[in-house]
């Protein structure tokens, strides 16, 4: 079983069993799991810089349980129909462990990634000439003190309910340290206010309101000393001001000795649209997304994109649907992107905004390079979405952040080889 070639006897030998689990091929799940997913990036870095570690029995029933997991989803109660299913389960796993220590060997892991964050301005500070921020708050990946999978961690205990296998033993989590190597939550690098002189501060405000943005990347390595620990430090940032046709630079932050100012090359045609499936029709959670179906070009220079396209409006069963011209601009990082477009489709009512007369609505895409689905003819994005709504005396409102999925076409040569590595500089 030392080759990938024995791929296939390894899953038809298991897939005899009744439990969701034993149609989990091992070597597929690891081989297609999400470096993007922080939990997922921050193991296999602990794993490569402890391989030792693969050789511990009591590890690698964890890893092997975190596998299936991350394919049965919350069906773990259904995993093994017996005790017998899961000991021979279990048992010839352990044949596949080269194959798996290979794949984490290899496998592209970046260690650097983003997060994107908005930025709430309050008043003006005319006798300190400072304009302090409000709330800071990041939309998609959240940073705290500890990276970890605790519905991974429930259901391995699940499944290894009635053994002598240690669960709590496995890196479940992993403490999150800083530079100097306490343990710090990642930091955002622009400090709380911008020193800024009246005329600027009026200008800033005129333009963008109490919004600012901001893309920040940021280096992960894991601990080779075998403690669950993982050290995250922000190496390079923009904080700017964005509109449907403008992005204003206002501070950028570079790391002394990490900084590695890259962006992500988007000069092609980008298609936004929100899918609703089946179970999100009724009440829930994502009631209130909007129809978007929207398909602009971009033109970019350095770490900024205008772009121009069209949305398609949906038919009502009664009328055809049309389409409407539409304009944005966005900020670009390594590896992904802000976009603040108009949204002249979205006059209809859009839950969680009142109709407010003479209000312009706008549409904000926080979106990221799926690079585990690149192909040749197409980048697909992963993101999240809100409806902006400007009121005429200035008043803001937003939406919750909504799923969207895209993808940019067609391909720069330089995305396709390495999405995570971009070409343009500014």
């Amino acid at each position: 079983m030392g080759q990938l070639g024995a791929q296939p006897v390894f899953a038809q030998v298991l897939s005899s069993g009744e439990g969701r689990a034993s149609s989990v091929d091992l070597v597929e799940a690891a081989r297609t799991l999400s470096m993007q997913d922080a939990y997922a990036r921050a193991l296999f870095l602990y794993i490569r810089s402890n391989p030792a570690v693969m050789n511990d029995q009591q590890f690698y029933v964890g890893l092997v349980s975190y596998l299936v997991s991350t394919q049965i989803g919350h069906d773990c109660h259904n995993a093994f129909a017996n005790e017998f299913e899961r000991r021979d389960y279990y048992t010839r796993a352990f044949q596949v462990q080269p194959q798996l220590q290979q794949i984490i060997t290899g496998k592209k892991i970046p260690q650097r990634f983003e997060v994107s964050y908005r930025v709430t301005t309050s008043e003006y500070d005319f006798q300190a000439s400072s304009l302090p921020f409000g709330n800071i708050r990041s939309i998609g990946q959240q940073l705290g003190r500890m990276i970890g999978s605790e519905n991974a961690q429930g259901c391995a205990h699940g499944m290894l309910q009635g053994t002598n296998v240690d669960v709590q033993a496995f890196p479940w989590r992993f403490d999150v340290i800083d530079e100097s190597g306490q343990p710090q939550a990642p930091q955002f690098p622009f400090v709380r206010s911008l020193q800024l002189g009246p005329a600027d501060a009026r200008t800033l405000f005129q333009q963008f309101g109490r919004q600012l943005y901001s893309i920040v990347a940021y280096q992960v390595v894991a601990a080779s000393d075998g403690s669950h620990r993982v050290q995250v430090i922000a190496t390079d940032a923009q904080l700017f001001g964005l509109s449907d046709t403008a992005v204003v630079r206002v501070q950028t932050y570079a790391h002394p000795s990490l900084s590695q100012p890259n962006y992500l090359d988007i000069a092609s045609q980008l298609t936004v649209r929100t899918e609703r499936p089946p179970q999100q029709q009724g009440y829930n959670a994502y009631s209130h997304v909007p129809h978007l179906d929207v398909t602009v070009t971009l033109q970019q220079d350095g770490f900024r994109a205008v772009a121009t396209g069209v949305a398609q409006s949906p038919g009502t069963g009664v009328t055809a649907g049309g389409t409407r011209t539409i304009t944005g601009s966005a900020a670009v990082g390594s590896s992904s992107f802000i976009m603040r477009m108009s949204a002249p489709q979205l006059t209809g009512r859009v839950q969680g905004l009142s109709d407010v007369p003479g209000a312009q609505r706008f549409l904000t895409v926080f979106g990221e390079i799926d690079f585990n689905n690149v192909t040749a003819s197409s980048a697909p994005i992963l993101g999240q979405a809100m409806v902006l709504q400007v009121a005429a005396d200035g008043t803001l409102s937003e939406t919750q952040p909504f799923p969207i999925t895209g993808e940019f076409t067609p391909l720069q040569a330089s995305a396709q080889a390495e999405p995570d590595t971009p070409t343009a500089n500014e």
